[in-house]
């Protein structure tokens, strides 16, 4: 399909994950950080899953999941309309069609349109910050997409346990600083830390991100902890992180 047919002029479109996908994004609006490519490189869902992308956005998150794992269906739940509508053009510019469909509604209201139970893994990128808490910009699209306006963390979770199968699990990335209210979160809601990766900027830097897999609270197997650090140096990305950015498969040690 020629790019000319689904982008407008005042977007552009970007390739991720080292071209395997392309996203169409407002040329001034919200852009994809690398936390998204983190998290959908972490959230690793099995042969034919069903996954939920929870504030899909332009949709980067679903494409990056399906391209890794073709057997997998994932559903995109995004409320804003032009975010939406940028998702649903970058399907079939992607041609994921077959993997890939976006439905345009509240997360926070999920429980309404979609049957308890049926999502084997829920992945999202949330809003970190608080409202009160960071300026707010000016731009809605920014705004609602970096401040908890439309879904704060504790309403994912609520969604997430009502619509996962017994044995799913929840991927999400996060400030590591908010490790312990996340903790707390978890546990109000009936989950429990399965796997957690600490992001650091540099090496013996304190985390500055938290990847989180979590699972209804269950006897399950003990919880498994890495770290990823970003940068060598300013400007020059680790090894790790660079394969983990192009979508590649990565293995920890130990």
């Amino acid at each position: 399909m020629h790019d000319q047919t689904v982008k407008h002029a005042s977007e552009t479109i970007d390739g991720l994950f080292r071209n395997k996908v392309r996203v169409i994004q407002a040329a001034r609006g919200y852009r994809v950080s690398e936390d998204a490519l983190i998290v959908a490189w972490f959230a690793r869902p099995r042969e034919g899953e069903l996954v939920l992308d929870a504030g899909t956005g332009c949709g980067v998150i679903a494409f990056g999941l399906v391209a890794k794992e073709p057997s997998v269906t994932v559903v995109g739940l995004e409320i804003q309309e032009a975010l939406a509508d940028r998702a649903g053009r970058g399907i079939r510019l992607n041609r994921l069609e077959s993997g890939v469909c976006i439905v345009r509604g509240d997360v926070r209201h999920a429980d309404l349109f979609f049957r308890p139970g049926r999502f084997d893994v829920v992945v999202s990128n949330p809003p970190y910050h608080e409202p009160g808490r960071g300026r707010i910009s000016l731009e809605e699209e920014k705004a609602l997409c970096r401040h908890q306006l439309m879904m704060p963390l504790c309403d994912l979770l609520r969604i997430s346990r009502a619509l996962l199968k017994p044995q799913g699990r929840l991927a999400f990335i996060y400030p590591a600083g908010r490790a312990d209210s996340i903790r707390e979160a978890l546990k109000e809601t009936g989950f429990e830390p399965a796997r957690m990766l600490w992001i650091q900027p540099y090496a013996g830097a304190e985390p500055c991100l938290l990847c989180m897999e979590a699972r209804p609270a269950c006897d399950g197997p003990a919880l498994v902890q890495h770290s990823l650090v970003l940068y060598d140096e300013p400007g020059k990305r680790t090894s790790l992180a660079a394969a983990i950015l192009a979508g590649e498969e990565v293995s920890f040690a130990g």
